[in-house]
């Protein structure tokens, strides 16, 4: 029933594809393509509940080549992420009905059905398949998919760049993990993914490099500093709603990949695999927030924000390869909860914060944050959506962001059980960068909210924006709407794919430490958690998502205590500011700092409201202020006074650029090469002759 299922999911996919060619020349061929694809969708959801049900299958294409054949398996890890595809693109795609008219003309549009539901299926291939060969394939299709998707306004500035080193970063990636899969023996007929997590066939230094391989490779598509530029460039430069797939869904598969190499197909690991691993995500984490704070466009600061995500995701998963490494089974479970966990909540949250700037874009005619501003009172339905998104991703309780934040910084408080004082202080200096990153990160999305939906207009566009159509309103109410739920009543089952992991330790205790709905300690809350245990213990033998494994002590201050205090301290500030506002109203002038009227450029903008942090860590953004002077009629009386603010990407700068100033040199003296002379052809031919002469 599993790959059944599946079957029935890809080909609903590509019937959405083909229809959606459809639109050059049928009429409700677009509808029809967005109905397809809801449904695969949807069904991608009920296929997600049935593997991680525990439902299994296999399946083996009679196709067979020297590297191995197509082969296919249902695996519970496999359907969490179904489960966030499923979820996501099915929000997309209804997301799209309303969207897809403001891409271009019919070619564009139809170009646009087409490949974005044959990369929902490369995505579901790619969770499929048993094997390296499968594996490959599915997610070269998948490239490939993606990079015709980022280039489909190729006609604007800046989104052919954007597209070519999304591409080469791509392909980097994909050899690194071919060469990993190689060191595994992962890529010789008959060897499957089943077999290697119960035979590792690696160890030693070769075990160490496929390591190294496998965190290059994934790494890519998981944003890692140094190979995160392609997230901040191809953000952008998308549709709105390919913004949404690649944050939501196509990042998380490199989640998957590290997931199921670092942990399923690799032997138990050296400390030094989990040191490295949380490194690279804590100083990607702290990367990408610091450059969330000062981008003014929307969606490049959202793409600088899935930076950020992902280094907390990677960070955890190397927290787990400690755990795991001294013999501490169910904190690195625990720990890899936290992973599985955020990638779902994030691929929710994000995509609606992406389509969500897809509304403003298409409501306001762009995506400046400073030049945007009263969105709220014109987008009120679009607004909201987008609240919840940034409250989640805030880490504000009791929405998603809270509960794996907060599980995090618990695991990496627990590494004073370890056994030297270097790894205890490597967790602890971990923990105190992700605590800075959390806040600066619940600053950055207070910057974009009021910078974008609050205050007064500060533009034209703005001031006469309108709410977008209801299908685009609906593909962000699915998202935020599950997203919510699965925040109030944690999702159910998602701890299992952990537990049952091939190759990892089965750790049977960790589905019993579930409990709703909040970070509960067993000493303090034993009624509610008893309750709870009750009301939840028939259903998919959980207790619901939250943990707190018994076996062991937490926080001293319970997070629950965190959210009561918060919703009283609101509550009870409201209420004073409406006793203090009672009376008869009063009107007066405001200073206005001795100007004539009040004009909307005299409020914070999203820019002014982070000069704090642009002095504080100017070292780490080169940022460059200039001042540009309009001169009226006399070249001695300034007419109007405008900063620039310049920030230096330092990868870019000084990693990337070099490379590309490199290469281009070296294409332009190989260029002279290609003389048009057929006789000095002929000498090069004869000249490579004599050297495979004398070699041989």
């Amino acid at each position: 029933m599993a790959l059944e299922l599946l079957a029935v999911a890809l080909a609903l996919y590509s019937a959405a594809s083909l229809l959606g060619f459809g639109v050059l020349r049928w009429r409700f061929s677009a509808e029809l393509s967005v109905a397809a694809a809801l449904i695969g969708g949807l069904l991608t959801v009920a296929m997600a509940a049935v593997w991680l049900g525990g439902g299994r299958g296999s399946l083996t294409l009679p196709i067979s080549t020297p590297i191995g054949g197509l082969a296919f398996r249902a695996t519970p890890l496999a359907g969490t992420f179904l489960l966030l595809s499923g979820v996501v693109g099915a929000g997309i795609s209804l997301y799209t009905a309303g969207y897809a008219a403001h891409v271009g003309g019919p070619l564009r549009q139809a170009s646009l059905h087409c490949l974005l539901n044959l990369s929902f299926a490369s995505v579901l291939l790619v969770l499929a398949a048993a094997n390296a060969f499968t594996f490959l394939l599915a997610w070269e299709m998948m490239v490939i998919t993606t990079y015709a998707l980022v280039t489909l306004e190729f006609d604007r500035p800046g989104r052919p760049q954007a597209a070519l080193l999304m591409l080469v970063l791509a392909k980097v990636g994909f050899v690194s993990m071919a060469i990993g899969f190689i060191a595994l023996g992962a890529l010789r007929a008959g060897v499957s993914f089943a077999f290697l997590s119960h035979h590792p066939s690696a160890s030693g230094a070769l075990a160490s490099a496929a390591f190294v391989l496998f965190l290059i490779g994934f790494g890519v598509k998981a944003g890692l500093v140094p190979l995160q530029g392609w997230l901040s460039e191809a953000h952008p430069a998308a549709p709105a709603n390919v913004s949404a797939a690649l944050s939501g869904i196509v990042v998380s598969m490199g989640i998957y990949g590290l997931v199921l190499t670092l942990v399923t197909l690799l032997p138990s690991p050296a400390g030094w695999w989990g040191y490295l691993t949380m490194g690279a995500g804590v100083v990607t984490a702290a990367y990408g927030v610091l450059f969330s704070l000062l981008v003014p466009n929307l969606k490049r600061m959202l793409a600088y924000s899935t930076i950020e995500n992902l280094g907390f995701m990677v960070a955890m998963l190397g927290v787990a390869l400690v755990f795991a490494s001294s013999h501490l089974h169910l904190l690195a479970a625990a720990a890899l909860v936290v992973v599985i966990l955020h990638a779902f909540y994030h691929a929710l949250l994000k995509s609606t914060l992406f389509l969500g700037a897809g509304c403003v874009d298409v409501a306001a005619g762009g995506l400046d944050m400073d030049r945007l501003g009263g969105l709220a009172r014109r987008m009120r339905w679009s607004t909201i959506l987008f609240f919840i998104g940034a409250m989640g991703l805030s880490g504000v309780p009791p929405l998603n962001g809270f509960q794996t934040e907060w599980l995090g910084l618990q695991m990496l408080i627990r590494g004073r059980i370890l056994a030297t004082p270097e790894s205890r202080v490597y967790m602890a200096a971990a923990g105190m960068v992700l605590t800075l990153t959390f806040a600066l990160a619940a600053t950055a999305y207070i910057r974009v909210f009021g910078g974008t939906f609050l205050g007064a207009p500060r533009s034209r566009r703005a001031e006469h924006a309108v709410e977008v159509p209801i299908t685009m309103r609906l593909g962000m109410l699915m998202t935020a709407g599950v997203a919510v739920l699965t925040a109030l009543i944690p999702p159910l089952g998602l701890g299992g794919p952990v537990a049952s992991i091939e190759g990892a330790t089965h750790v049977p205790g960790l589905l019993n430490a579930l409990l709703p709905p909040f970070f509960l300690h067993p000493n303090q809350f034993a009624l509610p958690i008893q309750v709870g245990g009750t009301f939840l213990s028939g259903i998919l033998h959980a207790n619901g998502m939250v943990i707190v494994p018994t076996s062991f002590s937490y926080a001293f201050i319970s997070p629950t205590f965190i959210f009561l205090s918060l919703a009283c301290i609101i509550a009870l500030t409201a209420a004073g500011i409406r006793l203090l506002g009672r009376g008869a109203p009063r009107k007066s002038d405001v200073w206005i700092g001795a100007g004539g009227e009040y004009r909307a450029s005299m409020q914070y903008t999203s820019s002014s409201f982070t000069n704090l942090f642009r002095s504080t860590f100017g070292g780490v953004f080169r940022d460059q202020r200039q001042i540009q002077r309009d001169y009226h009629q006399a070249p001695f009386f300034t007419h109007s006074v405008r900063y620039v603010r310049r920030v230096v990407e330092p990868v870019e700068t000084y990693a990337y650029r070099p490379v590309v100033n490199w290469a281009q040199s070296l294409s332009l003296a190989a260029g002279k090469l290609q003389s048009g002379h057929v006789n000095l052809y002929l000498l090069y031919l004869l000249v490579v002759f004599l050297i495979v002469l004398v070699v041989g």
